[in-house]
Parts: C-alpha cells; structure tokens; sequence
C-alpha cells in the first residue's frame, strides 16, 4: 500500500502541534530550513520541518508525553542520545506521514548567534499562528552554507526567493558581512546580482 504524501495543512497543522509543546515546556526554539524559507521567501513543497532547540534532559520526559503513541512516534532513548551527541531526532505523524526534524542547539558560534537573533513571526494569519523563526538574513546565510556543502540548487532558489520577496526589509549589510565572515561572499554576490 502506498503512502501518500504528507499535505501542506498536515504539516503545519502538525508543527503547529510540535510548537505548542515546545513553548508549553518553556523549551527554546528556532525554525530554520526550507519551512523557514517558505515563510519568507516564494511557496514551494516540503515534507518536513526544521527546528532547532535548547532542550535540557529535564524536558525529554514531559515532551515525550506530549507526543503518545499511536499518534505520533517519537523515542526517548533516540532523545537523550540526539542530547549526547547533538545530531537531530525526529517525531513522526504516521496517519499524516508528517515529520519534524529537531537539532539541539550546537555549538558553533554562527548558529548561536542567529538563535539569539531568532524572532516571532505570525506565519499563517488566517490562524492567527505564530513562532521564532530565524530572521531572514540567518536563513539567507544558512541556505549559502547548505548550497555549497551539497551543491542542490533548491538552496539558492529558496535564498533568492526570500531576496526578492522581503527586499525592502532585508539588511543586506548584515547579509554582506556574515557571508563574507564564512566564505560564501562570491555565491551571495552572484545571488544578490540575479535577484536584482
């Protein structure tokens, strides 16, 4: 029997969950990715939700119960090890096939400076939804730096797409530096040249 693919309302109405939770716990979070990049940028599919968290092994417990099977699947044991070893977990919908991806926060100094910077946004008016989302110009930088560790192409669409969608808002000061500072100036000059 096949599956089929998870629906854009599946899977927002299933992050709307998974936010609720997080901000229930008092659990630090950051939306990043290709959901990320949807909210700003120009609509396009993806089957899943990116999201960084500053979750303590006080908050497995609590979080687990919040998610019970059959509902949703999602491991403690694959938790406290994603907290051992900060590589992301995941917490699956199966009736929807709705997945969120959750990283703990690493430790790199870019990553922790964009989560301070992280902002409440409303990304569905209409529900009156809202969530911390990296702003803008982190989510410009972080599709330069997924562009040029995989070489996909759908990262540069995303980056233009939210260049030429929130132009008028962006600092591009900001953008400018924080490339430069990482190696990806060249790639963020010829995307800024095409948006224009």
């Amino acid at each position: 029997m096949m599956l089929q693919p998870v629906s854009p309302h599946e899977l927002e109405d299933f992050f709307a969950y998974v936010v609720s939770v997080l901000e229930r716990l008092n659990i630090p979070y950051m939306v990043v990715g290709g959901f990320a990049a949807i909210t700003y940028g120009e609509i396009r599919f993806t089957a899943d939700v990116d999201i960084v968290v500053d979750m303590r092994y006080g908050h497995v417990d609590p979080f687990v119960a919040a998610f019970p099977i059959p509902d949703y699947y999602v491991s403690r044991e694959g938790i406290l090890d994603s907290l051992d070893r900060r590589y992301p977990f995941n917490i699956i919908q199966p009736h929807t096939g709705a997945k969120v991806d959750l990283a703990p926060l690493p430790q790199d100094l870019r990553t922790r400076a964009a989560f301070a910077r992280r902002q409440r946004i409303v990304y569905d008016e209409v529900a009156n939804r809202a969530a911390y989302f990296a702003t803008a110009e982190d989510t410009i930088v972080a599709k330069l730096h997924a562009y040029q560790e995989t070489g996909s192409e759908k990262h540069l669409r995303d980056a233009r797409g939210i260049v030429v969608t929130q132009w008028e808002r962006l600092n591009l000061d900001d953008v400018t530096r924080w490339a430069h500072a990482a190696g990806l100036v060249d790639t963020w000059l010829a995307l800024l040249e095409a948006a224009q």
